[in-house]
Formats: structure tokens, sequence, C-alpha cells
């Protein structure tokens, strides 16, 4: 195990950037960032790959919940969807090169891939480029180990975090049998993580548990209220927080 940085071991982080609906900020937009920069909160956030394959700040794979447009993300051109409001507002979808310029290194980023594929490498790939010449902090982490043992092979450098739960709870598309070994951990040497991100409704958790003694940070994810803070400071190191000021 190599060493991590202090927000990678008990920090707590800003689930899609410091965002609030309500007050006209939605998440992973460059307004819920300023607002998690301006608290010194490192920022979690979303990538999902466009038609002509840009890295987009995006946690959904359909565009119908948080903007005025529908059907998949994946089907559009970075250049079309960078004209899709979000929520009603003037803030848009944008690609992970603007994100890294915007924030500039002024907090760390925990950068999430929103991926299944079984041959890993679109995203991934579009992923390092950018980071090749970025000099903040930067994280990686993906529920898919396959997305990790890809960085793994190509960037060992970039720390990466396995994410886990209790997958009956998703939409992902896996197998039962696939599900019971992700929320088992039983992967972890496929993804080779550094840290883990454990869905706090599944805590505590006997694979999380063993991997904490063994050494690897666990986070929460993602901690919304006192119960879910109670449970986290009990069963985790770090927290990924949505609604509140950690």
């Amino acid at each position: 195990m190599r060493p991590l940085p202090d927000w990678l071991t008990t920090g707590a982080i800003a689930h899609r950037g410091l965002h609030d609906a309500r007050a006209g900020v939605p998440e992973n937009t460059l307004a819920a960032f300023d607002a998690a920069i301006r608290h010194g909160y490192p920022i979690e956030l979303d990538l999902n790959l466009s038609a002509d394959g840009r890295a987009m700040v995006f946690h959904d794979a359909r565009l119908d919940r948080l903007t005025d447009w529908s059907g998949p993300l994946g089907e559009r051109t970075a250049g079309e969807l960078a004209d899709a409001r979000i929520l009603g507002t003037g803030e848009r979808i944008s690609t992970l090169e603007d994100v890294l310029a915007h924030v500039a290194g002024r907090v760390p980023l925990l950068i999430e891939l929103k991926t299944w594929s079984r041959t890993p490498g679109a995203l991934e790939g579009e992923v390092a480029r950018r980071l090749e010449d970025y000099r903040g902090e930067v994280a990686l982490q993906a529920f898919n180990p396959l997305s990790l043992a890809w960085f793994h092979r190509h960037t060992p450098g970039h720390l990466r975090g396995q994410l886990s739960g209790d997958y009956r709870r998703y939409g992902d598309p896996v197998t039962p049998s696939l599900g019971t070994a992700l929320a088992r951990l039983q992967l972890n040497h496929l993804s080779r993580p550094d840290f883990i991100g454990y869905d706090v409704r599944a805590l505590p958790s006997a694979p999380a548990a063993r991997i904490r003694r063994a050494g690897l940070p666990l986070f929460a994810w993602t901690v919304r209220n006192a119960r879910d803070r109670a449970r986290a400071r009990a069963h985790a190191d770090g927290v990924i927080f949505e609604g509140y000021l950690a």
C-alpha cells in the first residue's frame, strides 16, 4: 500500500460539488464546484462519454432528469451537450477539460467514471489524456473493477478507489453473482484499489470492515443526514457528503 494524502484518508468530499438545486446550483456544474472551492472541500464529480469521445461531467446516462432534453447522453456530441440547460438554470454540461481548467488545482478532485464496459479504454483513455498535464491533486474511482484495472496497467501513478455497496439497490447492469462479488470486494485483485468507497446504507459490512483492518481507507457515500453521519463515524474513515456543510 502506498501513502495517501489526508483528503483521501479522513476527509470530507463534496458529492458532485457543493450543490443545492433549490438555490439554483445544480450538481456537477461549475457553480457547484465553485461553492465547494469557497469552503475548501475536495470535489467528487462524475464522467460519462459523449458520442464523439469526450469525457462529460454528468452523472446520469440519460439527459431526462437534469436537463430540458431527453435521451442518452452518449448519443450526443460534446458540442451538442454544451447547449443543454441543467435544471432550468444557466449552468451547462461541462467537459472534463473545462472543469480541470476551471478548478486549476485549487482543491483535490475525486473523479468517478460511469462505465460498465467489459472492454475499457474509451472513457479511461480520454481521462488519462486530459490528466497528463494537470497539476492538481486527483484520484479516480469506479464501480467497474475493469475500469480501474485499465488505469493500473496504463497509468499506475493515479490513485484508485473501488466503489461498492448493496448492488440490489442499483440499476447497474450486473448479474446477481457479479453484484455479490463486488459487494464482498472480491474483485479487488483486478482493480488494485488504494481506497474503498462504500454505500453508507450498506454499512456495517463485514467485507468493508475486513478491508479497513487490512489498512485501506474507506469512504462512506453518500452521507446526507445525522443518521448517515453517525453510521459513517462508526464504520468509515471519511465521507462523501451532500446537503449540509461537513
